[in-house]
């Protein structure tokens, strides 16, 4: 009898039981390792598909196939890619999209719109604009032995851990795309010969491509963001002599701690003034004129370095302003603490954003020398 029913009631559960109805079989599908997105003649869209081809054999190794399309929106793109192609396209491994210069001073969504709304798409791929166009630089497909879109993604993960660039991928940048009080920044590619650079910030408002920053001007960013990777180098320059500087007119510093603090003031009239305080605790990697067991010269070289510092947090924040890139969240700061001024300001933020008054300071103590002394 306890047989019977336990026989009735697996037949019942296996009837039940729902069958992989929506499945997609990887046998089926090309995969999408990266893509490129630049401005064509006449407003169309150029797409370069960086598909790849798995070998037949373990001896053999992966291959990059290049697919371009011009089309009039990303989904037409892939659609004529589709065309071009044996089985479907699809981006569960994407790795890596790249946006070309001219195409990013548009509105970027609509091209990021089509990973958004397919549920299968990599949410972690990484977003960066190129210098120039996208496409020359995904047709590079090798740098060394490793495929294009491996270099680009472990290189800007790389660049991630030494406080060049931010952390961006489909999924983090989304809400930011759709703050009205926040604009966000991406990697900025540069190709140079036969390989990438990544080494500086391209700057957006309102979703569109405005301006970059240097390499040092990305990493102060990333500072006044809070953003500190696991390593942070500068190098300075230590001397005021006018003749050919040599290597002991610089000294290298890592930023080992950092603290910030910001704190946004209404003066009269309506002035936004924003304080904006770093204080750093560095230790020295490089410094042949060495002296620092001298109490009076690390003084000086900590009031030297804070000068230096605070300089190019004032470069920094010139360029953000002139690019109208509010990446340090001011209005959305005005959405929650100051909702009266951010209603006069708001319908303009753009040009607002420029007249915001900043005070930074930066504090350096050098806090290890190394084990030379």
């Amino acid at each position: 009898m306890k047989r019977s029913c336990f026989s009735s009631a697996v037949i019942v559960v296996l009837l039940l039981m729902t069958g992989c109805w929506d499945q997609d079989l990887l046998r089926n599908a090309r995969l999408l390792y990266g893509a490129g997105f630049d401005l064509a003649p006449n407003g169309k869209l150029l797409t370069t598909f960086v598909i790849r081809d798995m070998p037949a054999s373990e001896q053999q190794s992966p291959k990059n196939d290049i697919i371009y399309t011009v089309s009039n929106t990303a989904l037409e793109a892939r659609d004529k890619a589709d065309d071009k192609i044996s089985r479907v396209l699809r981006a569960y491994r994407n790795r890596i999209i790249l946006i070309g210069e001219e195409q990013a001073k548009q509105d970027i969504y609509p091209i990021l719109d089509v990973f958004y709304r397919d549920p299968k798409s990599a949410l972690n791929a990484r977003v960066g604009v190129a210098q120039g166009k996208a496409a020359d630089i995904l047709s590079l497909k090798k740098v060394g032995n490793v495929l294009i879109e491996e270099e680009i993604d472990e290189l800007i993960m790389s660049k991630e851990g030494t406080t060049t660039v931010p952390k961006v991928t489909l999924e983090t940048i989304y809400p930011v795309m759709m703050d009205p009080g926040e604009d966000f920044v991406l990697p900025y590619l540069m190709e140079k010969g036969k390989r990438v650079d990544v080494s500086r910030i391209a700057m957006f408002h309102k979703r569109q491509f405005t301006g970059t920053l240097s390499s040092d001007e990305s990493a102060m960013y990333l500072f006044l963001k809070g953003n500190k990777g696991k390593v942070a180098r500068f190098t300075q320059k230590i001397s005021t002599r006018k003749d050919q500087p040599n290597g002991d007119d610089f000294l290298s510093f890592n930023v080992e701690k950092s603290k910030r603090n910001m704190k946004i003031l209404i003066q009269s009239g309506d002035q936004i003034t924003v304080r904006l305080d770093l204080k750093w605790k560095v230790s020295i990697v490089e410094y042949p004129k060495d002296r620092l067991n001298d109490k009076k010269m690390v003084a000086q070289l900590n009031q030297l370095l804070s000068k230096e510092m605070t300089h190019l947090v004032n470069e920094t924040i010139k360029k953000m302003q002139i690019a109208r890139c509010d990446g340090l969240g001011i209005g959305r700061q005005l959405m929650a603490f100051h909702p009266d001024i951010w209603k006069k300001k708001k319908e303009d933020w753009g040009s607002n954003y420029q007249k915001v008054h900043f005070v930074p300071e930066v504090q350096v103590e050098i806090a290890k020398k190394g084990i030379i002394n």
